[in-house]
């Protein structure tokens, strides 16, 4: 693949678009940024790497020479927006899955064997969602070890996954708490500061229940019906503001020897707090690449098998960035390696 692949990020103020352009420059690709947000953002400056970047208007041009279009402002701009990306032959990568039904678009996972693939008629990828990647990445890695893994996962939702919005809300929450203040609930339609909930209002934007959904329908795409038939799901609003942290019970078979768990689950994503140095947490995992990852059997537990306990933490917009930027780049070669068989076929 070759360097020096263009992109534009639509949505570049967001708490993820911020992300993206951190994660692009960091990239071992080399990417030539531009950024653009709603037309009345455009000539506003954005931290930009070494230098600022000015944000241009959402217009049809912005996309053109682009390779990669990444949408991470919102839902309803995406869908205003993405037939302008592929009429100017862009790739696009959509994180705010707006374009699930769409009908060349897949939900992928570079990371994970067994699911969608994309093929040189894809030019639509919706990166899956962070918390469906890290659920997947531990129930394929421990099936295709012991060849059988049941997982029951309790998966602590935070604010920063809704964006700014999210995260003001919560913010307000407390502040009118500590000051017995009534709450805006525009966002939740629920109290969440200071609260643990497995529900929100009906109001919500979305509720738990669709974010759920939205888990599940990624896990499948990326890991496979296998996979994700064998891990059930308990979703909570936690009144936090960043980062993913779950807690996964894993039912394995009798063979599972602690350490050839902790083997199985190593990975290039995935990595054990150095030893004597404390478990992950979502503050401990704030801007890091990886996902932490604690494990411990439950030794008074015994059923036709052996229980481990995994405590998993990630930031969520970096983890969701790095994925995204992997996804592209994946894009991109299957892109270049088509146009190479096309001049070759010339």
């Amino acid at each position: 693949m070759a360097n020096n692949l263009r992109a534009v990020i639509i949505g570049a103020s967001t708490l993820l678009g911020k992300e993206l352009i951190e994660e692009l420059n960091n990239s071992s690709t080399g990417w030539d940024l531009r950024v653009a947000e709603a037309a009345d953002a455009g000539g506003q400056l954005i931290a930009g790497g070494d230098e600022a970047m000015i944000v241009q208007p959402l217009t049809p041009d912005v996309f053109d020479g682009q390779d990669v279009a990444f949408f991470a402002e919102s839902a309803s701009s995406t869908r205003a927006h993405w037939r302008e990306a592929q009429a100017a032959k862009a790739a696009v990568v959509d994180l705010t899955s707006a374009l699930v039904a769409e009908p060349r678009a897949i939900v992928r996972s570079p990371w994970i064997d067994g699911g969608n693939a994309p093929d040189a008629q894809t030019t639509i990828v919706i990166p899956a969602h962070p918390a469906a990647v890290m659920l997947a990445l531990v129930g394929s890695r421990l099936t295709s070890v012991f060849g059988a893994a049941t997982l029951a996962a309790t998966v602590l939702e935070p604010a920063s996954q809704l964006g700014a919005r999210g995260m003001d809300e919560l913010h307000q929450q407390t502040v009118n708490l500590l000051a017995f203040h009534s709450l805006p609930q525009e966002v939740y339609d629920a109290q969440v500061a200071f609260n643990l909930q497995i529900a929100l209002g009906e109001a919500a934007k979305p509720g738990l229940d669709k974010i759920a959904e939205m888990i599940g329908h990624d896990l499948r795409a990326i890991a496979g019906e296998t996979v994700a038939s064998a891990i059930a799901m308990q979703l909570v609003q936690a009144p936090v503001f960043h980062g993913y942290t779950m807690s996964v019970f894993a039912q394995l078979p009798e063979n599972a020897e602690t350490a050839t768990v902790r083997d199985a689950l190593l990975s290039d994503h995935i990595k054990f707090a150095p030893s004597g140095e404390g478990q992950p947490s979502n503050q401990s995992v704030a801007q890091e690449t990886d996902i932490g990852l604690a494990v411990r059997e439950d030794a008074a537990w015994r059923d036709g098998g052996r229980g481990y306990w995994l405590w998993m933490a990630a930031d969520n917009l970096k983890l969701a960035a790095r994925h995204a930027v992997a996804c592209a780049e994946e894009l991109c070669a299957i892109g270049a390696a088509r146009e190479g068989a096309v001049e070759q076929d010339g």
